[in-house]
């Protein structure tokens, strides 16, 4: 199944954590790769993703109906803590996550019975396209990077990607990683932590980012997925085992919406921009504090 990334060539800082709630009606309709439903009673389902703005795809995708035309209702809700998204996988709370692949590639070692159904983002090639930047406030009198030598930095989590490039931004600028204090801070908290000077950085995300440079005082120093590698494959979705072997169905829909709604979000650019405000509203509203 061929997927095309949503943030590739829109100009957009895109990325981080969301919920997404849903429901698979049996009745609807689908297209090509997709088989009829069974007797039209509607199976439950709950899913939700790790969403910041380059998983914008899912809900610009819910609202132009492509993931109802595979017999799938999404509701779209927004979390800012990563780490709660894998064991409500594992509980049965949800259906289905997106999450970064370093963060679920720490999975790995525990045997945890999840399983990947999708990709979900690339990386930018330069600050202008980067959704995940490292940012500070106007009054800090951090010029650059470089300064942030013996400083505090806020990241969503750490031991995972939002951590890794802190780190290797630092690195890059000429920083030791272990001369700072690296703290975690949710997304939605970040840029209240910086106008009170509870840090000095934050590496910061979409949809949080766009958000928090219009309430606060905020500046851009780095890049941090193309410090990494530019168009570093960022995410992937996934569910649990459990979930792949009860529900094929549901899992197969799920996919084929994924698949349409990046692939429409790639061929609608204007449209994509004109949605991402008022998902970014969504976001810091149901974001936890």
């Amino acid at each position: 199944m061929k997927l095309t990334h949503l943030r590739k060539g829109l100009g957009l800082a895109t990325a981080l954590a969301a919920l997404v709630t849903m429901s698979a009606c049996g009745s609807s309709a689908s297209d090509d790769n997709d088989q009829a439903a069974g007797d039209g009673e509607a199976d439950q389902d709950r899913g939700r993703h790790q969403s910041v703005t380059p998983f914008v795809q899912v809900p610009l995708g819910v609202d132009r109906g492509l993931f109802k035309k595979h017999g799938l209702d999404v509701e779209v809700k927004i979390i800012s803590e990563a780490t709660t998204i894998p064991p409500a996988v594992l509980a049965d709370q949800i259906d289905f996550a997106a999450w970064s692949y370093a963060s679920f590639a720490s999975l790995a070692s525990k045997n945890l019975p999840l399983i990947t159904v999708g990709p979900g983002d690339t990386a930018g090639t330069d600050l202008a396209s980067d959704y995940t930047q490292l940012v500070t406030t106007k009054k800090s009198g951090i010029a650059a990077t470089k300064d942030l030598a013996g400083k505090k930095i806020a990241t969503n989590s750490l031991a995972s990607l939002s951590e890794v490039q802190t780190r290797v931004a630092l690195k890059n600028a000429g920083v030791d990683p272990d001369s700072v204090e690296i703290v975690p801070i949710p997304y939605a908290n970040q840029g209240a932590a910086l106008a009170s000077g509870q840090v000095d950085a934050a590496q910061m995300a979409e949809p949080f980012l766009t958000k928090a440079k219009k309430d606060f005082d905020i500046v851009s120093l780095d890049a941090l997925d193309v410090a990494i590698m530019p168009n570093l494959p960022a995410s992937t979705w996934f569910t649990s085992k459990k979930k792949v072997e009860q529900d094929p169905d549901v899992v197969r829909k799920f996919q084929l919406g994924l698949r349409d709604s990046s692939e429409y979000a790639q061929s609608h650019p204007d449209e994509v921009r004109a949605f991402l405000p008022q998902f970014s509203v969504s976001t810091s509203r149901s974001s936890p504090t």
